[in-house]
């Protein structure tokens, strides 16, 4: 376990000033000596983890899943732990998040009923179903969720820095595997191309956020950013490049004033320099990834548009509550995670979690927009834009659990300091 001694909670996003500082006072006094178990850890193994271990897993235990099941019980302890250790008075809440809650209860409902009662198979199986949906979905969103005053910006980019090259030498140990098939697509086989892509892209944006942050985390920019980006292309996922990219765009265009010039400015010197090193040639494969997309032709794209036929359907048969929590056509969740909500929980049952993603985007824009927040709330928004956008092609509401770690602690973020305000508020109007 590495040892460290903070004694003072990061003020370099902007908390140093006003009601920011003095909603952090409390934590001068907090000595934070289990990086291990911190709860800036949890988050960005909840966003990352599993797969930035991959390759290291793919690498020493090609054939078995001991390495696998070992990294996920791992990062399930560091999460338990980080909540055990942190001291109560940093723990918090926020009655926004009622919503989330409330649909996780009905949404369980309906799984329990469609496996136990109406016998439905659900692939990849009940007990995995069930364990990813309650302890790295509701559990630790839950648990995340409640330590938003503990993430410091200092753990913050230590972890993110550790993961992002334990992924990136994870991948070069499987160099000899990475190309073998699927016409030049990197695939190895304890990681998808498509988690591949989205998990690079994920360090890219935590990359193109500390973008001249400081001189180090400049250089380190610099110097991880084309490697990611190498993945990126490569991993030739449509859906990693349309909702990482669409992302960085919601979050440029959020920006106030210079803020956004420099992101602009920055973006443009990042694609000067991609296009100085590698020509057109990594544009011409998203490009050409991107032009595949076509409903007579892709087998992908022609699939999941009869799944989300199939879903729209089921919804219509049961408007009102809803009735499987898998297109039955193909016995499978609809990659669509909007649709799945209405074919599952219908339009009813969707309201909890309609509601749970507008409180989600309100906070999105008020942390973007803020320019006070720390990193680690930037990030969480960020990325829940681009969980959000690619939720509408990809992933499950049972398996998503980054779709629901950062809408959740966006959520803490913005309307724990609301909270903090109005209690501000109501103690001056007293005095």
């Amino acid at each position: 376990m590495t040892q460290r001694a903070n004694t003072h909670f990061d003020t370099s996003a902007g908390f140093d000033r006003g009601g920011f500082r003095r909603r952090f006072a409390h934590l001068k006094g907090y000595v934070d000596r289990r990086i291990l178990f911190s709860p800036a850890m949890a988050f960005a193994l909840a966003i990352c983890g599993v797969y930035a271990f991959a390759g290291w897993v793919n690498r020493f235990d090609p054939e078995g899943s001991t390495g696998s099941i070992l990294v996920r019980l791992a990062i399930v302890l560091i999460t338990f732990g980080s909540y055990v250790l942190l001291p109560s008075k940093l723990r918090s809440s926020t009655a926004a998040l009622l919503p989330m809650k409330l649909f996780f209860i009905l949404y369980l409902c309906r799984l329990v009923e469609n496996v136990y009662l109406s016998s439905i198979n659900i692939s990849p199986g009940p007990v995995m179903v069930f364990s990813v949906y309650l302890v790295s979905g509701v559990g630790a969103t839950l648990i995340i969720a409640s330590m938003d005053r503990a993430i410091r910006n200092t753990d913050m980019i230590l972890v993110m820095n550790a993961l992002c090259v334990i992924f990136l030498i994870g991948l070069y140990l499987n160099r000899d595997v990475l190309f073998a098939a699927q016409g030049e697509r990197m695939s190895i086989d304890k990681i998808n191309p498509i988690a591949m892509g989205h998990t690079a892209f994920a360090f890219l944006i935590y990359l193109f956020l500390v973008l001249g942050k400081t001189r180090k985390l400049t250089m380190q920019a610099i110097i991880l950013g084309p490697m990611l980006l190498m993945v990126v292309v490569f991993s030739k996922s449509r859906g990693a490049y349309i909702a990482g990219a669409g992302s960085l765009l919601v979050y440029i265009l959020l920006l106030k004033g210079s803020k956004r010039v420099f992101a602009v400015l920055g973006a443009l010197v990042v694609a000067l320099a991609i296009l100085a090193t590698s020509g057109v040639e990594l544009i011409d494969v998203v490009i050409a990834r991107l032009q595949t997309i076509n409903v007579d032709a892709d087998q992908s794209t022609m699939v999941r548009s009869q799944l989300f036929a199939g879903a729209w359907g089921q919804f219509l048969e049961n408007p009102v509550f809803g009735r499987y929590a898998v297109e039955m056509q193909f016995n499978f969740y609809p990659h669509n995670i909007y649709l799945e909500s209405l074919m599952a929980m219908g339009a009813l049952g969707s309201l909890p979690f309609a509601a749970h993603i507008l409180l989600a985007l309100r906070s999105t824009v008020g942390i973007i927009r803020s320019g006070k927040f720390p990193l680690a709330a930037v990030l969480t928004a960020v990325l829940f834009i681009r969980e959000a956008i690619a939720g509408m092609a990809s992933g499950s509401l049972w398996g998503n659990s980054v779709f629901w770690v950062t809408s959740a602690l966006t959520i803490s973020f913005w309307y724990g300091y609301q909270g903090f305000l109005a209690k501000a508020r109501n103690a001056e109007n007293r005095a």
